[in-house]
This record gives structure tokens, sequence and C-alpha cells, in this order.
């Protein structure tokens, strides 16, 4: 539809005046030199709001309003950001440009549930300028990001700091991570014991095996003293004075290298490499049991457990069947079973309501080859049961005891948690937390994809931040 509008044109008599002809104007109708309708430019900005370029364009063309999605996007980025209103209680978070690489920060007003702000980038700086603007803030719940507590103490030093509970268990897990990573070598579930009959004949043992394992057990012991012996340089280095760096420059060392050692206090043992087991052992039972009912062709047996969901190849299942030929499918207890340190972690500090049969029944498995897991789990506990207190007394008690327990993880936390003191303590006094800034990271990231990652930062603020329509036309998202 097409609008032609009669209107007054005036002539200037002024000669000084650079403009002669003056054009009446229609402010309540469209704007100067507009191709479209205020209202319907403010229809196709809040359809780019809520779709956004191309999808809006689709959905204006249904609504007969032809537009293109350049044109979409243009009007939505044209909109003014809302002009925020006094806020008390701010919530701060960061969030990805690219996950691992660059991130953002997003500002949430906790009593209205809301976005107020989005910065392209994550810095105490940045942080500071814009809580400098807002001087009546009281309240900044964040998580225990350094950037954040700088920027927080330089922009509002009248502000309470709060750290997120969440992010506290969080913390927890990590540093219960690091010290099971320590003895990841007790991280090793007991086998089922299972009632195997006597073997008529026993396997002979080759010697050319046992030679070339004595071969691969002395290169390890060559490596594992190698590595030794340039451990004691760097700490004889380090306590005749010489920093990190000399260390660095005198031994051809990187820098990281020598700083974990040194932290770390004793010689770090290698790890011993993990190998996940074949997708054949799934099906050893079923292959065992037709072998012994005399089926020996490996392309039939592999045809068969393809049908019970095997989806390698016919190879792996030839090289699992190759030594039966010769000595028979072994009927040994099932093989030990690892857990990683992180997995460990999760069980240690889970909630003891929240944990289920199964997942007690590993945790106990656990604490049987690693007795350590039965202390970390009593540490984890009442932490916990800390921070449900209704003030700080027994936080405060935990961190006092956990300076000087045998975990250095745990040491190394409890002394970062009296570094922030005045956070921790008010994440159990008060109720603030940031779990509605998560839910608006979710919803950030959705719109992200929405658009393909591939919005700037003008954009993406437009669309994150929340609609404000002008109140002649009354429109409502």
């Amino acid at each position: 539809m097409q609008i032609c509008a009669t209107v007054s044109r005036f002539r200037c008599r002024n000669p000084s005046c650079p403009r002669r002809i003056f054009c009446e104007r229609l402010p309540e109708v469209a704007k100067p030199y507009d191709r479209q309708t205020a209202r319907t430019s403010e229809i196709v900005s809040i359809v780019g709001y809520i779709a956004g370029g191309l999808p809006g364009q689709r959905l204006l063309a249904r609504l007969s309003i032809s537009t293109s999605d350049d044109t979409v996007l243009r009007r939505l980025k044209q909109r003014s950001a809302p002009d925020v209103q006094r806020v008390q209680n701010v919530g701060v978070d960061d969030w990805a440009w690219r996950k691992h690489q660059t991130y953002g920060t997003i500002f949430v007003d906790l009593d209205l549930h809301r976005v107020i702000g989005l910065l392209p980038d994550r810095s105490s700086e940045t942080m500071a300028n814009w809580l400098r603007r807002h001087p009546e803030v009281a309240t900044v719940s964040r998580d225990r990001c350094g950037l954040y507590a700088e920027g927080a103490s330089i922009g509002a030093p009248q502000a309470q700091q709060v750290a997120d509970r969440f992010h506290l268990i969080l913390n927890l897990s990590a540093a219960m991570e690091r010290v099971l990573e320590e003895r990841s070598r007790e991280l090793v579930l007991p086998p089922v014991k299972e009632e195997v009959p006597p073997t008529p004949e026993p396997v002979p043992v080759c010697e050319t095996t046992s030679e070339d394992t004595l071969i691969a057990c002395s290169r390890s012991e060559l490596r594992r003293q190698r590595r030794l012996d340039r451990y004691n340089e760097v700490i004889a280095l380090f306590v005749a004075g010489h920093s990190q760096a000399a260390i660095s420059r005198m031994l051809g060392m990187e820098r990281k290298t020598i700083r974990r050692w040194l932290r770390r206090g004793q010689f770090p043992e290698r790890k011993p490499a993990h190998r996940p087991p074949s997708r054949v052992t799934e099906f050893t039972e079923y292959l065992q049991q037709r072998w012994t009912e005399g089926c020996h062709n490996a392309s039939r047996l592999y045809r068969e457990i393809c049908q019970k969901g095997y989806n390698g190849k016919r190879s792996m299942v030839a090289k699992f069947v190759a030594d039966w030929r010769s000595k028979g499918p072994s009927k040994r207890a099932s093989s030990s079973e690892k857990i990683s340190p992180k997995h460990a972690a999760i069980l240690v500090t889970r909630a003891a309501d929240k944990m289920t049969a199964e997942q007690q029944t590993l945790l106990e498995r656990i604490t049987v080859q690693c007795p350590d897991v039965y202390d970390l789990r009593n540490i984890a506990l009442a932490f916990r049961s800390a921070m449900k207190a209704e003030n700080a007394g027994p936080l405060l008690d935990w961190i006092r005891k956990a300076k000087h327990c045998e975990f250095g993880g745990v040491v190394r936390f409890a002394y970062g948690l009296q570094k922030d003191i005045s956070a921790v303590t008010a994440a159990v006094e008060l109720k603030w937390s940031t779990g509605q800034v998560e839910g608006q990271i979710n919803r950030l990231k959705m719109i992200k994809r929405q658009m393909y990652g591939r919005a700037g930062f003008s954009l993406l603020r437009a669309r994150v931040l929340p609609y404000t329509p002008p109140l002649s036309f009354g429109l409502t998202p």
C-alpha cells in the first residue's frame, strides 16, 4: 500500500538563509526522506528483534510488507538502546564470542530479571567504566573471576560483592580433581569377582614376549631417569637463587614446566597411558558363546554382532579372535576398570541427597583402591553444609581446617577463599546469585546460533537488550 500525501511548501524570504524552500513535515506519519511510515518501520524493527534478518523478511512478506533482510537488520540496529533505570543489584558474567579464545561481558538486573548491559570484551577496565556510570549499585553478584573482582572494586567500591554459590562448588570440584590427578594410579575399580573353573592347561608364555617387555621396561626407566635428573637440576638451580627465567635459559626448558615442577614440590610422575577398550569387547560374552558352539569364522561372527549393534570394522573382530585359534577363549575375571579423576571428583563433591544407588556403589568401589577418597568426601560434604548455614561461621571454620589438611589442592582452594573472603561469606549470608545471569547467557547463545554466529556486536546487542517501542504506537514484542 502506498500513501500519497499533499503537503505545503514554504519559501524563505531571508536572503542570507542557505535554504530557500521548506517542505511541511509529518512527524506522526513518517520521518524525513523515509520510504516507510513510522508504524511500518516499527513493525519491521520488532519483527527483526524477534526473528532476525532473513526469517523476519519472510514473515513480513506474509504480512504484505515488502522489504529486504538488510533493511530489517538496519532498522533494528538504528533503534536506540533502552534507558537503564536505577539499578541496585547487578549480576555479571562472561559469555563466549569464541570458546576458549574471546569473551564478552553481560550485566543483568537481578531485581527486574532483564539484561541491562553488554560489553564486547572481558576486562576489569571496561567493567569499572560501566559501573562508574551507575553509582547507585549496591550489590554485584559474580563468579570467582579475578577480573570481575578487580573491576567491581575499582568501579563500585561501595558495592558488596557476592560470589556465586554454584561456582564455589565448581571450584571445589576442580580442587578435588587436582588432588585425584596425583592419585590417578589408585583410581582403579576392583574387578567383579566371578567363580572361574580351573583351566586344564596353563597358557604357555612366549620368551620373546617377555624379552620385549623387559626391553620396553628398561627404556621407560631410562626416560624416567633422564627426567628425574632434569628435575633435580631445576631444584638445585632454584635453591641456589636462580630465577625461573634464568633456569629456563640455562636448561632450555619452558618456563611453565619449571613453574609446574616447583609448585608441585616433588618429582611429577608421568601418568600411565590409558587407552579405551575396543568396541569388540562389549560383545565378548556372545563371541565366547558362539566360539564354544563351534563358529570360528570371523566374518560370520562380525555379521552377527553387527545385528546386535556393533559398528566397528571386520578386521577388529578378526584380530580379537585370532589368539583363540591357538589358545581358546580366555575365561578370566573381568579386567580392572579405570575411572578418570574428573569423574571421581564429581562423585566426591556431589550432594548426598542427589546420589543415586549406582553412584554410591561406584564411590564405594573407588574408596577400596584409594582410601583418600573417603577423607575428600567428608571435606566436600562439610563444605556443602557450611554453604547452607544461616551465617558464615561454619564456612570460616571449614576454611581454617582446610588450610591445614594433607591435600595440597584443597589447601590452595582454602587460601583462595581467604583472599576473597568478603564475597565468599556474602554468598552464604545473602540471597543473590548469578543463576538468572546464566539463563540470559543461554538466551544470548540461542540468538547467536540463529544468526549462524556471524552477527556483529551492534546487532547482537540490539537483539539481546530489552525491546522498548515508542509509546505512541503501543507495540510490544
